[in-house]
């Protein structure tokens, strides 16, 4: 897991190109002028998805991994927390939709050390496979949040 902001611009060197690139496109991209939905920037290797969400309690949203594809999340209006902890092979599977939309839920694990991680404009965390999520939880109160998630194919980066 990475965790940064844009503004920052250390990572161009450091980051293979495809992350770069992912966060260069959500730097630049007006959210305003998006509708929520998904948008195909390289066939299926790097695909935006552009979400409109309503934060909510932590204890209602369920953790998540995805094994195809490397998650860059942006927050680009709102804030709210995205918990993180290492997938250690001991999470309970709630539900399995990796065929669907390459994604594990989990149920709750409570050996866990969850790190909740402020999410505000600009801000970003990028997520490998071994990384386990928990987006949309609200930091504060509930609000409505703009998010784009730049999916890369794990294969791209070979």
């Amino acid at each position: 897991m990475v965790y940064g902001h844009v503004d920052t611009l250390e990572y161009c060197g450091l980051y293979p190109k495809e992350i770069v690139t992912s966060l260069d496109y959500c730097r630049a991209s007006n959210i305003n002028d998006w509708k929520e939905g998904t948008y195909f920037l390289d066939g299926d290797r790097l695909i935006a998805k552009v979400f409109h969400r309503e934060t909510g309690p932590r204890e209602e949203k369920l953790p998540e991994v995805h094994r195809r594809y490397i998650e860059v999340q942006f927050m680009a209006e709102g804030e709210e927390y995205i918990g993180y902890y290492p997938d250690l092979g001991d999470n309970g599977i709630k539900e399995n939709c990796l065929e669907e939309k390459d994604t594990l839920y989990y149920e709750e694990n409570h050996k866990v050390q969850e790190i909740m991680l402020p999410m505000r404009a600009g801000c970003y965390a990028i997520f490998f496979p071994e990384d386990v999520h928990r987006p949309f939880c609200q930091l504060g109160k509930p609000q409505e949040v703009k998010r784009i998630v730049v999916k890369i194919d794990i294969n791209a980066l070979q």
